[in-house]
């Protein structure tokens, strides 16, 4: 069953996160649909992580104690609840607001727990090597999601791209229900007495916590592109004279996501065999530069925009699985689900900060249709790699500070 776990929990990411593009691929239509600010749009972008920023220290932390397919099954109802509610329900801010937020608590509790269902099940090596896959994986759901959309609306009202995530969403609490073998989990004395929101622990862990910061600014840098992307190349359109439907550039986004999956699984090899801290600084670095210079080449031909995009998305994603890696390698075997719990907790709060601070610089700068607001708004995406990058040695050098000043005293 082993062999066949990775693949399966990999299919049901990718299925589970088609839903997680379906609003930031429409922003251009919901914005005039709904008379939307870029502030509006923002939030609605970002409240999908706020959700889950409220819901995985309870869920993925709840992983440490129960089953966590239990956790799994619930949370792909909630799914479909905020799939089919938004495709029947939503007609403005409010009520979109609702409905992506509930998708967040979804997503939640599958992506984590769909984690813990592979650590819980795999011996250590075979754990080592399924991380990269899985959370590359998500990078290819996400993509899923923009391709989907796009195509879907080119052909049908709004509702149906969501009424499909819905759908998508049940084939994976059936496939999750049938295919994954249930395990019963004794939580230890010290679980039971840990509070389920205690995160001191995690925090004193300080190689664990450092990744754990630089996976904040990672997902900064990461949900703000994926919010915005979308947006910036239809203006690259415009401004360039290309003639680019919504479904081609859903499909340039998706196109990113595969190689996004690909180069986070390429970053985690070379990470393996060399100082992970060190591959995962210069690629953040080299990250940041990129992204600063994207906003400047808008107003050339649109391909070569597009292609700078891709070389940009492929190195955001380069850290991913690595940082993801060196969190599982340096928690505490029983404390697993909650150093996860809190890396989603950092790292999806600075997704959402970073979703809503890009929208208010486009606000406060002159809009989507101006080049110096989305020259600024690149500027902002990437400085996620430059915090995450700053925190994430700023930990790593009092951890090995500790650690000199314990073995000089001894």
């Amino acid at each position: 069953m082993q062999k066949h776990l990775v693949p399966l929990l990999c299919l049901t990411l990718v299925l589970s996160t088609t839903g997680f593009a379906n609003f930031v691929a429409l922003i251009p239509e919901f914005a005039d649909l709904w008379s939307l600010s870029n502030s509006e749009a923002g939030w609605i972008s970002g409240i999908l992580l706020v959700g889950y920023v409220i819901a995985v220290p309870i869920l993925a932390g709840a992983t440490d104690r129960v089953d966590a397919k239990r956790v799994y099954l619930l949370s792909t109802v909630i799914g479909v609840i905020s799939a089919f509610g938004f495709a029947y329900f939503a007609e403005g801010f409010w009520s979109a607001l609702t409905f992506r937020f509930l998708y967040g608590i979804a997503m939640a509790g599958t992506y984590i727990p769909g984690l813990q269902i592979l650590n819980d099940r795999l011996d250590e090596s075979k754990r080592i090597r399924a991380v990269p896959w899985y959370t590359a994986s998500f990078g290819l759901g996400t993509g899923a999601s923009y391709i989907l959309t796009g195509y879907l609306i080119e052909v049908l009202e709004w509702p149906f791209v969501f009424i499909t995530a819905g759908g998508l969403q049940i084939v994976c609490f059936m496939l999750i229900l049938t295919l994954v073998p249930t395990q019963k989990k004794t939580p230890t004395e010290n679980d039971t007495k840990r509070h389920l929101l205690d995160f001191r622990p995690v925090i004193a862990n300080r190689p664990a916590f450092a990744y754990i910061l630089g996976h904040a600014g990672h997902a900064f840098e990461l949900f703000a592109f994926r919010a915005w992307i979308v947006a910036f190349l239809v203006f690259a359109a415009i401004l360039s004279g290309a003639d680019a439907s919504r479904a081609e550039i859903g499909t340039y986004v998706a196109v990113y996501s595969v190689v996004g999956m690909a180069t986070s699984i390429l970053g985690a090899q070379v990470a393996l065999y060399t100082n992970r801290s060190h591959t995962i600084t210069i690629i953040m670095a080299i990250s940041f530069l990129a992204g600063t210079a994207l906003g400047f080449l808008l107003g050339m031909p649109f391909l070569i925009v597009v292609a700078a995009a891709g070389v940009y998305s492929g190195l955001i994603m380069t850290d991913s699985a690595s940082l993801t890696a060196g969190i599982v390698a340096t928690a505490q075997e029983r404390l697993r689900g909650a150093t996860l719990a809190m890396q989603q907790v950092i790292g999806f709060s600075g997704g959402a900060i970073g979703t809503v601070v890009v929208g208010w610089v486009l606000d406060l700068s002159g809009g989507q249709q101006s080049h110096l607001a989305w020259i600024l708004a690149c500027l902002t995406i990437a400085a996620g790699s430059l915090m995450g990058v700053i925190g994430m040695r700023i930990v790593m050098g009092l951890a090995s500070h500790s650690t000199n000043h314990s073995v000089s005293t001894k």
